[in-house]
């Protein structure tokens, strides 16, 4: 009965259909709770959608009046913020959600574009909520029961504060592994302490070792100064002028390059702009002079 079941999921997730273009609003995103969002991942997908377009198609599944998507998110998170509002989509006949959360680990493992704690959240979700034995979950994806329960003891580790962060794309996934290192009790103070002080993954590593390796009364003065344990100093906030010097030079690589880019006739629309950036530059490197002459002054 088990291997029948699971043949019936399998053969499911391989009745594609036909592309079609659809409506954004007419597509419901219930299992994007089960991915991660990546902040960097959806900046590149708005790029790359803005200069080329959509490129391949979604995945979604036919759901009542509407569709469920099950692949695709980052192009659908794009697409709103672009203003798109169709997708090209492949879409397959409605199915249940056992086999619809099978679909998340299958369509993507072949490009690697799903992580093991993703995979994680999915057959956590079908082990505890579709009721799936590891067995069964072992036979559904073709590995291991060992390889079924690494990946629920990745996310049985985490508190449910450091999973709502980490589905959020508010914490990495290689911190999270990190954090769960700790007891769960533990977990939401070293996150606290992560967010606030925007600690890099090999900190964060080094920070947890730190706190297994000491005991429990030194991890509150430890999290609210963690510094003193990575052995440097906190990243300084550039000063007024310093800020102000950085921005006019971000500013003005910009303009080059959009001018450089062969953007004339842009340009010439905007004359009156150009004239009073012009003007501005000349009065700041006037202010700017009698320093530069004192470091030359300076200088041996």
């Amino acid at each position: 009965m088990t291997s029948g079941f699971v043949s019936g999921i399998v053969f499911g997730m391989q009745t594609l259909l036909l592309i079609e273009d659809l409506a954004i609003s007419a597509l419901g995103t219930r299992y994007a709770e089960l991915r991660i969002v990546r902040p960097r991942a959806d900046a590149a997908m708005e790029k790359s959608l803005r200069r080329h377009g959509q490129l391949t198609p979604v995945v979604c599944v036919r759901s009542g009046s509407g569709y469920e998507l099950l692949d695709g998110f980052k192009r659908y998170r794009a697409c709103e913020r672009v203003g798109l509002t169709m997708l090209s989509a492949r879409i397959r006949e409605e199915a249940c959600s056992r086999v619809c959360k099978a679909d998340l680990i299958q369509l993507n493992q072949t490009n690697g574009s799903i992580c093991a704690l993703e995979e994680a959240f999915v057959l956590g979700s079908l082990h505890r909520e579709e009721l799936l034995t590891q067995t069964e979950l072992a036979m559904l994806f073709g590995r291991d029961k060992s390889w079924v329960s690494r990946r629920l003891s990745l996310i049985e580790k985490l508190s449910e504060e450091v999973r709502k962060n980490l589905l959020l794309g508010l914490v990495s996934s290689v911190a999270c592994r990190d954090l769960a290192r700790l007891p769960r009790g533990n977990q939401d103070a070293a996150l606290a302490c992560v967010m606030k002080h925007r600690l890099a993954t090999r900190d964060t590593a080094k920070l947890v070792s730190h706190l297994l390796s000491h005991p429990k009364w030194e991890h509150e003065t430890v999290l609210k100064s963690p510094w003193t344990v990575l052995d440097r100093e906190p990243k300084q906030r550039p000063a007024e002028l310093e800020a102000s010097l950085l921005s006019m030079r971000r500013g003005c690589r910009s303009v080059t390059n959009s001018i450089g880019m062969g953007r004339t006739g842009e340009a010439g629309k905007l004359g009156g702009l150009i004239e009073e950036a012009i003007s501005s530059a000349r009065e700041a490197l006037s202010a700017l002079q009698p320093f530069t002459r004192e470091e030359r002054e300076k200088s041996p």
